[in-house]
Parts: C-alpha cells; structure tokens; sequence
C-alpha cells in the first residue's frame, strides 16, 4: 500500500454562521464517540427534508471532529439528478485525496484499490446527499477505526437493513428559526421586531433554506417596511416562488429534485395532496384525496415517506410540509386538470362529513337534517368507551374540520360546507369551542344562503338550521346580541316556512329554548319560562316527529329546571331535573346525562337550606361526570355553586377549594 503517511484533507466547506442544532450536534457526536470507543466502524446517516440543513450540519460537526483522525479526513458529494457522481467517479476521487497517483481503470479495481488504501487507516470519511444504501456500502473505507458521515434526500430500507444509524433532522424549532433570521438580517435591518421576525419564520415553515433565502432578500432587495415583505409572502399563491435568489428559485429547485425521482403514480398522488386543507392527515383522508383503497394509498404515501416529501407524524397519520404543500400545489395547478381537482377536493370534504358524521351520532341522538343522517353512516366507536374515542378523535381533526368548511365553501361546494357545520354541532358545543364554531357557522351561513338563493334549489332547511346554530355559538360566547340576533332571524325565517316540517317544528322549538337561555342571561327569567313554556307545547303537538319526542322532552327538562327554580317553581324545577336523568343515564348522550345531574344540583340549590346536603351531593356527583366528558364550563359552574353552598353553611374551608377550582377551570377556559 503506498502513501501511508499522506494526511487527507478533503472536507466540506464550514458553513458561515451555524445556528443551534445543539440537540443534534450533541446526539450526532456522542454516537460517534460511542462507535469509535467500541473499535467499530460507525456509519451515520443525517435524514430529512429537502432545505433542512443536513448538509450544513454534517460539515458543522465533520469541522468539530477532523482533527481528532489520525489519517485525516475524505469528502464526496454524489449529487442528484444528472449531475450525479457515479460509485466509480467516487472513488476515483476519494483515491485522489489520499494521494494516489496511478488510478485503476476498472470498477473493481476501483473498490480494490480503495480497500487498500484505507484499510489500516483512521479517517473521517464524508459523504454528502448519497443515494440508496447500496451506493453508500460500496464507498465505505475497510478500516473499522473509521467514521462515516453521510447526508442523504431518501429513507433507504437498506440503511436499516445494513444497520446504519439514521439520524432525522428536523426543521427548526421557533427559537432557532427566530436565532437565525436575527443573524441574517440583524446588522442590516436594525428595525425588525420579534413579531416580525417570529412571522417571518412561520411563513417560510422554519426551514432554514426557505429562511436563508428570505433573510437575503430581506438585506439585498426589500429594504421598506418587514411588514410589507411579510405581507408580500401571505398574499402570493405561491410562496416558494417569491424565495428567488440572482433569479433561481432555490427552495423550488431542491424540492424538484425529490420530486422527479419519483414514479408517475407517486408524483400524482403527490400533486393530490396538496389539496388537503391542512398539512397533517390520517392515511384514510390520503386515500379519499387519491381516490383509490387505503391499501395503495399506504404505499404511494411510504414512497413519498421515503423520498423525504412527507413525514410520519403517528400511527397512519402523515404531514406535509406547508412549502413541500406549497410546491405540489403549483404542480397541480399546471398539470391536473381543473375538474380532477374539484373531484378531489370533492372527496376530501365528503371524506370529512363521513367522519364527522360517524362521531356526532356517537354523542348524541338529537334531530340533524343533513342527508348523511339517513342511517347510511354507521356510528364510529360503540360501548362505554365510545363518547371519549369519539371526542378523542375530533380534538385530533379539529384544526381539519375547520379549514374543510372553508374549503367547500371556496370550491362552491355548499351543501358539504353547511352539513359539515351540522355534523359538529355537539362536539363545538361540549368542548366550549365557542370561536371553531362562530367561525364554521358564518361560514355555513354563506353556503346555506347560496342554497336557498339557487333556483334549481332554494331550500331554505339548511340557512334555518345555521342562524339557529350560529345564534348558539355567539350565545356560547357570550356575545348576547348577536347571539339573539341570529335567533329571531332563524324564528322569522320558521315562520315563513311550511310548519309541518320536521326540521323547522324541531329547530323553532329548539331555538325558542335558546332564546329562553338568553332572556334568563339578562335576567328576564319569566319571558324565559313563556319560552320554554312554548318550546313545550311545540313539543307536544301531533305534528312534532314522534321518533324525537322524548329525547326533546328530556333535554327540555333539563335545561328548564334552573328556570323554574329561579321563578321559585321548584317542585316543577326539580321534578323535571329527575325526569331529565331518568331518560339521559340511559341514552348515548353521556354528556346530557352529566349536564341533568348538574342542573338538578343547582335546582336543589336554589330551593334553600332544607335541599342543600342533596345540593351539595347532587353537584359533587355532576362535578366528577362533568370532568370525566372534559366539558370544563359547567364544571366550573358546579364547582362555584358548590363554594356558594359551603359558603352558606359556614365551611369556609371546602368552599374556598371549590371557588378555586372554579376559578382555575375558568383560567383554563380562557387559554382554549
């Protein structure tokens, strides 16, 4: 073997002004002191999106750890595409920087040579944007004294198989994306403030490419207001291609690359995607997108998986990234064909009212006019589970729930937009999400208006059924005006409609009890009892859908109790409090159930000190129901009204532990 004593010098150039990655920096040489104590070879791999750094942060930490090989260190980058060096073109130039002067011709003398050469050797070798693990095997030195350090664009099987240690580099956290953002633009653009800086960041999906591009037009070319750059980047339809440098688009340019390397049907499903209201999904949502079976969506999403164009975020749930999102969306829009793309999308939102759909039947059997409550939708989650599973799964899908209304709503899509609206009536009202549901229903409004203004429909149902929502929801925020504003609009436009039917007899006596909530609000409890007093009668009457009568009665009860109570009805208050848990404890609607409970309680509680030991039981009782259903208002309602109880019998002890419990679910209530 010749030219032993020649130290290697081959190394990536030190990136210029290296931000954090502590977390990484440190686990990345740490496992390398670990392999080369052992005395084995270690093969590390740095993983991850396009743009993310794993360049920048092998040569950060390759200049931390050269000097400590006695033999120097090597540095190859293979590239991409048809700019690629071949495993031979490699060698070939490894072999030159340790000195060889006579090169072999042939492949395998080639790998022979480079054996040799590195056998007895202790060298860091570098290798950057490596393809599959094949071509990384070929290139490793036969010195178990050695260290290899690889960038790669894919998740190679082989890496596994070979075990490699892969290592994912995430994109930044805020605070790092806000460090370097400052010190990019920080001499130059004294005038920047943290929000700006923090927005900035968001914008460009802390990727440090997309924040590298932006901090240099920032210093070279937009030298007015942040702001105005900020709002730039917002408005543009696509934001990658605002990120130009001397007229490239760099961020584009490396996603391309990914891109291109992909088979035809991975690509479309790739453009699809991009269609998603938001950037993570469940593999059944992909799947609706693609319009194919989950068992091919699985693979088209583990090829994009593997090529780094998506991550996985848990069990068959996946998230784009909002540039990657970015980029397939402009591929869509050249490549797809207008109607594919409505059908697409078209799919997603029905995708969406199924699962919701199967949800809300989970929580409750009250009155829905959507045609997807035609039985066609089997319930989700059966058992004593099955409230929580259901809730569970919406608290996971909220954010995506939210943008697929708007979503119909853009794509004229209008009766998924209003029936998604009526699909989580429930769950906005359980969880106190108060501006979720201002915000689906205005937006269902529009859709709903839409309908009943088209002259091949003009079916009013679905606008009644949203000013009625929409006055619940401001109700629930207690914004009063607007609140009672939608409800006589939703009363007005009952009036209008034919009375015998079903979706307006049940939303007019529906929103007369809503009404009566707000009269009781302003202290006018006596038009609240007219209210329901009326709400009752409607109820009762022949025409009202008799499949809904008792469960609307029982609901009735249990919302009318703390009325009476508050006009010193209290036999009729608590009589309707117990036949209100009477049919609740038995139906699915776990929260009603734990809603009556509390609503006797405060009944009892107003009736005086000869109810207050069944009080002060009653309310424990909801309290621990209420918890359990996560339905944080009421319980903070019970939780005074039991400090008020203790209060009045001279515990000030147990009232001052339920006021603060009070005071603490308000709080959390407060930060939703």
């Amino acid at each position: 073997m010749g030219g032993t004593t020649v130290i290697a010098r081959g190394l990536l150039p030190l990136p210029r002004g290296f931000v954090n990655r502590v977390v990484e920096v440190g686990a990345l040489t740490e496992a390398i002191g670990h392999a080369r104590s052992a005395g084995t070879q270690g093969v590390f791999v740095l993983s991850g999106l396009p743009g993310v750094g794993k360049t920048v942060l092998a040569a950060h930490v390759a200049g931390l750890i050269r000097t400590t090989f006695e033999h120097g260190s090597l540095c190859v980058r293979m590239g991409a595409s048809a700019d690629a060096n071949s495993v031979d073109e490699a060698l070939t130039f490894l072999l030159i920087q340790l000195g060889v002067e006579r090169l072999p011709t042939t492949s395998q003398e080639l790998r022979a040579r480079f054996q040799a050469e590195t056998a007895d050797r202790e060298l860091l070798l570098v290798i950057d944007d490596v393809g599959p693990a094949a071509q990384l095997t070929n290139l490793l030195p036969a010195s178990s004294r050695s260290v290899v350090l690889a960038t790669s664009r894919r998740r190679s099987e082989g890496f596994a198989r070979e075990r490699y240690r892969v290592i994912d580099v995430p994109v930044f956290d805020r605070d790092s994306a806000a460090a370097m953002i400052r010190a990019d633009i920080g001499a130059n653009r004294p005038d920047a403030e943290e929000r700006e800086i923090q927005a900035l960041a968001e914008l460009c999906g802390y990727l440090p490419l997309a924040m590298s591009v932006a901090g240099a037009q920032l210093v070279t070319r937009h030298r007015g207001p942040i702001a105005d750059y900020l709002e730039r980047l917002e408005r543009a339809t696509s934001r990658i291609a605002q990120l130009t440098i001397d007229g490239e688009r760099p961020v584009e340019a490396i996603f391309e690359i990914s891109y291109q390397d992909l088979a035809e049907a991975e690509r479309r499903a790739y453009r699809l995607l991009s269609l998603h209201p938001g950037t993570q999904f469940a593999l059944t949502t992909a799947a609706a997108a693609m319009g194919c079976d989950v068992d091919e969506a699985e693979v088209l999403l583990e090829a994009l998986v593997t090529a780094n164009l998506l991550s996985v975020v848990g069990e068959r749930r996946y998230e784009l990234h909002s540039l990657v999102r970015d980029h397939a969306a402009a591929l869509a829009r050249e490549q797809e064909h207008p109607a594919d793309l409505r059908a697409a999308t078209a799919r997603i939102g029905a995708h969406y009212l199924d699962f919701a759909v199967a949800r809300e039947q989970v929580f409750s059997n009250r009155p829905h006019f959507g045609p997807r409550f035609d039985g066609q939708v089997p319930l989700a989650y059966d058992g004593e589970d099955a409230w929580l599973r259901a809730a569970a799964d919406f608290d996971l899908e909220r954010p995506n729930l939210r943008r697929a209304v708007r979503m119909a709503l853009d794509e004229r899509l209008d009766q998924l937009a209003w029936q998604l609206g009526e699909a989580m009536v429930t769950y906005l009202f359980q969880r106190d999400l108060s501006d979720d549901a201002i915000d689906i229903y205005s937006t269902g409004l529009v859709a709903a208006r839409r309908i009943q203004e088209d002259p091949a429909d003009g079916d009013a149902r679905p606008l009644l059924r949203m000013h009625a929502e929409l006055g619940t929801a401001y109700f629930s925020a207690k914004d009063n005006d607007r609140a009672l504003e939608q409800f006589d609009q939703a009363l007005a436009l009952a009036d209008r409609l034919p009375a015998h039917s079903e979706a307006v007899l049940v939303t007019t006596a529906k929103t007369l009890v809503w009404k009566a909530f707000d009269h009781s609000r302003r202290g006018a409890v006596e038009q609240a009892v007219v209210l329901v007093e009326r709400a009752r009668l409607l109820m009762e009457d022949p025409n009202f859908p008799e499949r809904m009568r008792a469960r609307e009665l029982a609901v009735l009860d249990m919302n009318s109790g703390p009325m009476f109570a508050s006009v010193d009805r209290h036999a009729d208050a608590i009589a309707a409090g117990e036949r209100a848990i009477a049919y609740l404890k038995l139906s699915r609607e776990k929260h009603n159930a734990a809603k009556a409970v509390a609503n006797l309680g405060e009944s009892l509680a107003k009736a005086g000190a000869p109810y207050r030991e069944r009080a002060i039981s009653t309310l424990t009782e909801a309290v621990d129901l209420l918890a359990r259903f996560g339905i944080l208002s009421w319980e903070a309602h019970s939780s005074e009204l039991l400090g008020e109880l203790f209060d009045a019998a001279g515990q000030s002890e147990q009232a001052r532990v339920w006021h603060g419990r009070a005071e603490e679910l308000r709080d959390r209530l407060a930060g939703k």
